[in-house]
Parts: structure tokens; sequence; C-alpha cells
């Protein structure tokens, strides 16, 4: 286990200018033998220290240099992406389907409560308390001291995928996308059902390839609630009372983003567009890469993507790609805002910190 006073140094990069990106440090998170399994955890920054959990069953704590100071075992692997509350808590869950509460400055788990299932998002502030969205479609409410407030049960569903959405919370209602089809809003402070509607009428999938399934988050612009699925459609519902607005045959792996009140989305067809969130129309399509895409994520007014190939995109948002580098391994998850930059993780293993 690494201490303060025996830290294992990040990889130094002279930082190269590609098309308009620079690598600034890499780091091998945990050190994976080849044929080892996939990494999607998400990591946080927490203060001035960067989080992430690993396949090797520890979360790994790094300083913004990208320097590890200190790791913190955990009962299995961990591929939830982290939340950090405070500089003196973060939260993420195992494969295990247990909740921890550890403090990253220390390097101590503070507590733990085992959920019904994995969480394969990420968890989610509301006020001083978390909400966490579980496989088995269960929403918990659980305080920053690892109390359960409430929990929501939703209906199991068939095959599920290995990335999984995350609940969205506005004002005193939580919406989030289940892997049966639904779409549910549930009451904040109580976890009581306000409404519910099917979005999958046909989803007798036999193997994944075929499967329509909710990766991304669901997002709201101006009173109207996106819901998207993978190899499948994005959805839009009036966040009031869940009535069909629109639909559009697009498939997304993670939510898109609001910015000035407009919608862009990153594609798995390798694309990012502009939506208009009252009709759904299509304001304009910019074709990247021939991988799935995640993001997009709006740093220093610039919109960022990643893809399945490893390469990441700058755009304008007005689709001008101003940017481009390519990291090893495939991106599954969207990158992370820093103030120093944008954090990425890949599949095999690598964190990275580029601007």
């Amino acid at each position: 286990m690494f201490s303060d006073d025996s830290p294992q140094e990040a990889e130094k990069i002279t930082p190269p200018t590609v098309a308009g990106l620079q690598l600034i440090w890499s780091a091998d998170v945990d050190q994976r033998e080849p044929r080892s399994p996939f990494a999607y955890a998400r990591p946080a920054l927490a203060g001035k220290l960067i989080v992430v959990g690993g396949q090797d069953g520890f979360v790994h704590i790094f300083n913004l240099h990208g320097s590890e100071l200190r790791r913190v075992p955990l009962q299995s692997v961990s591929d939830s992406g982290v939340l950090a509350v405070s500089p003196t808590l973060i939260v993420l869950g195992d494969a295990q389907g247990i909740l921890y509460g550890i403090d990253p400055q220390q390097g101590r788990i503070l507590w733990q409560r085992s959920l019904s299932s994995v969480m394969l998002g990420h968890p989610v502030r509301i006020g001083d308390d978390i909400l966490v969205q579980t496989g088995d479609n269960s929403l918990y409410r659980i305080s920053s001291k690892g109390k359960k407030r409430w929990s929501f049960s939703g209906t199991l569903a068939g095959l599920s995928m290995h990335l999984t959405p995350s609940p969205l919370v506005v004002g005193g209602v939580i919406y989030a996308s289940m892997n049966n089809g639904d779409a549910v809003a549930v009451r904040a402070d109580s976890g009581d059902l306000v409404w519910r509607r099917q979005l999958l009428l046909d989803n007798d999938a036999v193997v994944l390839g075929e499967l329509k399934a909710p990766l991304a988050d669901p997002v709201v612009v101006a009173g109207v609630l996106i819901v998207s699925f993978y190899q499948g459609n994005v959805v839009a519902l009036s966040a009031r009372d869940g009535q069909q607005l629109w639909q559009r045959k697009i498939s997304l792996k993670s939510a898109p983003v609001i910015h000035d009140n407009r919608l862009f989305a990153a594609t798995a067809g390798g694309a990012v567009v502009e939506l208009d969130p009252a009709s759904g129309v299509t304001l304009w399509k910019q074709k990247l890469a021939a991988g799935e895409l995640v993001g997009p994520i709006v740093w220093h007014k610039k919109m960022y993507v990643a893809d399945d190939r490893g390469q990441v995109f700058a755009l304008t948002f007005k689709g001008k790609i101003v940017g481009s580098i390519e990291l090893p391994g495939r991106v599954d998850r969207s990158p992370v805002a820093t103030p120093d930059g944008l954090l990425l993780r890949t599949n095999l293993g690598g964190l990275y910190l580029i601007r």
C-alpha cells in the first residue's frame, strides 16, 4: 500500500502538441497483465486529489501531477464512477454491490453499505446525501454517514450491459432510466413514484448485440426529459407527467450535454449532433470517427468527445474540429473536466490528463 512519503511517480511526458491537444501526463492505474478484464471506472477530482477505482480491488489516489499517493483496499474490483462529496469524502461501489464512503486524504474507509445489486454508473449528489442506482433497477438515497434514507424498487429486466445510467435530480424530483425500458420520476424526499413510462415495447434480445439498453444518464432541458437507449432511440418526455413529445432513432452511450439551453449529443455512430430540444430535429451533424463516441463534455468554451479507439476530439459549438489526440486503448466513459484539463480512463487501465 502506498503512503504520502512513498509516492508512485506518473510517467512523465514532454507535452507534445497534437493538433491542438496536449498530453500532460499518464499513469498506469492497476498495472494489469495482458488479457486482464477491461476497466470501466470513471475518476473524480476530490479537492487536490484524483480518485479512481481499479481492477485490482483498490481505490487509487493520485495528486494533480499524476503521482500515486496511496491505495485503499476494497472487497472486490470497482468499475463504478466516483462521486466527490467533499475533499474528505468520496463514494464509489465495487463488483459485490458494496458502496463505500472513503476519506481520500487519510486513505481510510469511513463506512460501507451492501446494496441489492452492483452499481455500474456513478453516485449522484442530492443535498447532503448520495443517490445511487443499481443494476436491478433500484434507487437508494443514502446519507453522507452511510445510512439509508429510503429505497425504490423497479421491475427486474433480462439482459443488461456492463455500463448503466445514473439518476438525475431536478428540484424535488429524481428521474431514472431503467434497464427494463422504464423511465421513472420519484419524489426526492420519500422515493414515492410520481410517474412511470415504458419506452421499450419490444426488447426480446437474446444476445447483447441486439439489446436496446439505457447507458446514458437522463438530462432535462426546458422542462423536457431526454432519455436515450444504446442501439435504440432518443426519447423526449414531459418532465412533469412523462408524456412522450418526440422520438429519434439515435444510439447514445453517454448523456447529452446542455449548454446555453442547446442540446448536444455524441452518438455510437461516431458523430456529434445538435438537436432541437423541442422537436428533436438535427440542427447540425459532424462525423468524427468510425468508433462509438462518449461525451460531450464542455471545458473552456469547447466540447470534447472520445471514442472506443482512443481518439479524443475538441470541437466548437458549431461542430468544427479544433483539436485531436489518440490514446492507447478505448474510452468507454465520458472525460472528466478539472481546472487543469480533462481526465480520461482507458479500458487498458491508463489514466490520462490532456488539455
